[in-house]
């Protein structure tokens, strides 16, 4: 495995990676990794999204900017969402997808404190999404991590996004049923390192893996982006899923502190999602009122038992 060298955002399309080095400053990065600790500590004590289940193999959590982590912290949400939505991240995005996107998920990548593993090779193959791209070489929209640490934790094989596998690729990521897919022999495999600041673009349908190492910190943000016609495609197949529905931006107030960039950043994803978000609601409020009808007339729980 080597270091790889650093093609710009308009170079992602050929190499399925960039780097943008110092992307924040480092009073900026410090403060989003003191932002990453606390929800971390309180996620590890009551997970607001259990996917995977806390526990000592854990290696990262999803949405960081659901307000119950902020609860007691306003600022840090608007100061999340200012550097998510802020110009820097935007145009890095805009010049390697070239094609219009939407916001999709917030994450923390983090070491375990269990046994360290290196992991598993993949492409994540995202089908119909992908295929109504103007740009399929970016699949169906683009990962972007931020390391709060010094780090060299991402591994992928560069130009692998635009093809399949190769029979090497195949029998290490997916030949018996996967049995060697965390192998360290991944032919052309390169390691991105990064400081503080530094930002990787990637395309998920290059072959990639995280490493998580006890003993080695890691602490990467992810800002996940999906291009609008895969978005539209995804909501026409199967509609709102753990990514999209994030119904805490039709909150009042949820934006206050947030810069003007960064709101019209966000709120094109709120414009897209926000009337599927009150149909769900909808629902959610029609069964509560039911529940509560139920109990008042004294049903036995659970109220529809065999």
């Amino acid at each position: 495995m080597s270091i790889a060298t650093e093609p710009s955002p308009e170079q992602l399309r050929e190499h399925s990676y960039a780097v943008v080095r110092g992307l924040f400053d480092a009073t900026t990065t410090e403060r989003l990794r003191e932002i990453c600790e606390r929800v971390l500590e309180q996620w590890r004590r009551a997970p607001r999204h259990d996917n995977p289940p806390v526990g000592p193999q854990s290696n990262y959590l999803r949405h960081l900017i659901d307000p119950e982590y902020h609860r007691d912290h306003p600022d840090d949400l608007a100061f999340l969402l200012n550097a998510m939505g802020s110009p820097q991240v935007v145009e890095s995005l805009s010049a390697a997808l070239d094609e219009e996107f939407l916001f999709a998920l917030s994450s923390l990548y983090f070491n375990p404190t269990g046994e360290s593993q290196d992991g598993f090779w993949h492409k994540d193959k995202i089908g119909g999404e992908a295929d109504v791209s103007r740009r399929p070489e970016t699949g169906a929209g683009l990962q972007m991590q931020i390391a709060l640490v010094p780090t060299d934790d991402l591994e992928l094989v560069p130009g692998s996004h635009l093809r399949d596998y190769t029979p090497e690729e195949h029998a290490i990521c997916v030949a018996d049923d996967g049995i060697h897919n965390r192998s360290n022999e991944m032919p052309g495999a390169v390691r991105l390192h990064q400081e503080p600041g530094d930002a990787v673009l990637f395309t998920q349908l290059s072959i990639h893996r995280g490493r998580y190492h006890t003993d080695n910190l890691r602490r990467s943000l992810m800002i996940s982006v999906k291009k609008r016609a895969a978005a539209e495609f995804s909501i026409r197949e199967r509609g709102l899923n753990y990514a999209s529905d994030q119904p805490w931006f039709l909150l009042t107030g949820y934006l206050d502190g947030v810069s003007e960039g960064a709101r019209a950043f966000f709120q094109e994803f709120v414009d897209f999602y926000a009337p599927l978000w009150r149909v769900k609601l909808t629902e959610v409020l029609k069964y509560s009122s039911l529940v509560e009808k139920l109990v008042e007339a004294g049903e036995p729980y659970p109220f529809f038992s065999e």
